[in-house]
């Protein structure tokens, strides 16, 4: 039985391995999720390993389930932390299968940008539509080009801009 200590190191070891290594088809990596759902049943496994995917790429990695084993019905959570060529981010994943029979996927990403969140939206969301604010500091913005994805863009300074991204995606349980 492993202790937590060698749980996370092995977790650790195996995500920065997994990054890199492509899956049978050429088109998805292998994440970490892939060795996290080896290790444990997930649920709505085969969907959350392809948007865990989706959302990680090749980019390398690092992610830590959660600490106690879940049925199928109960809620799945896993921090991760990723590495971009210009800065790291925070990816929550969570997955639930629901009372519908359909699987609930949503990844929360935050990172900070070194320029205000006025350049970063004309920059990085120019085609994202605004949807509004939450408070004086935060705006609300949401993809035209993926479903299910919003932004929420918050001035921390004059020069620094957290942005945390939330998808969701929403399926039948058989895919």
């Amino acid at each position: 039985m492993l202790t937590s200590a060698k749980k996370l190191s092995l977790i650790a070891l195996t995500s920065t391995i997994s990054c890199c290594v492509m899956a049978e088809s050429p088109t998805r990596p292998t994440t970490s999720m892939d060795i996290i759902a080896e290790q444990q049943a997930l649920p709505c496994e085969s969907m959350l390993t392809e948007f865990a995917a989706e959302v990680l790429k090749l980019n390398p990695h690092r992610m830590l389930e959660q600490i106690t084993p879940i049925s199928h019905d109960q809620l799945f959570h896993a921090f991760t932390v990723t590495d971009y060529r210009d800065r790291a981010s925070h990816i929550t994943f969570h997955a639930v299968e629901n009372a519908a029979g359909q699987c609930q996927a949503t990844a929360i990403e935050s990172y900070l940008l070194q320029t205000n969140c006025a350049d970063a939206r004309h920059e990085a969301f120019s085609k994202w539509t605004f949807q509004g604010k939450l408070n004086q500091e935060t705006m609300v913005l949401t993809s035209d080009r993926i479903a299910g994805k919003q932004a929420f863009l918050t001035d921390q300074s004059p020069a620094v801009c957290l942005v945390t991204t939330r998808y969701q995606v929403i399926k039948p349980a058989s895919q």
